[in-house]
């Protein structure tokens, strides 16, 4: 998570030229982080036990997500510690900024994928 935190944060910095890159970046973590996971819970939920999460299920998931990440990144001060160390995977930038954007994708891409697969599972498995 840390270079993925690093590269959010020089995205935010550099391109959108934020005022608080480090806020913005625990903000797009948490929402991210917990939307994919209310969606993975609603989709497993609605496979083993035809049950629908309602949309509300969703935000206290987020809440605790970016509880999470601020308390893991900003109140520890590990944000501070990753700008300084610019860490990237396998040494390499470039395969550190194809990782990353492959990750907001899967993020962003749940909100579509999400409801279609819930929509099958239920007409597939629970009728």
């Amino acid at each position: 998570m840390d270079v993925i935190y690093y590269y959010c944060f020089l995205f935010y910095r550099k391109v959108i030229k934020e005022d608080e890159p480090h806020a913005t970046t625990i903000w797009a973590l948490g929402f991210g982080e917990g939307y994919f996971i209310s969606v993975v819970c609603d989709i497993l939920a609605m496979r083993y036990f035809c049950y629908d999460i309602i949309t509300y299920f969703m935000f206290p998931i987020m809440g605790v997500a970016l509880l999470f990440n601020y308390l893991h990144f900003s109140k520890s001060k590990r944000s501070r510690k990753i700008v300084k160390e610019k860490p990237v995977f396998f040494g390499s930038h470039k395969i550190s900024i194809i990782l990353t954007v492959v990750f907001f994708v899967i993020i962003i891409s749940s909100m579509f994928w999400g409801p279609v697969c819930s929509k099958y599972l239920l007409e597939t498995y629970c009728r």
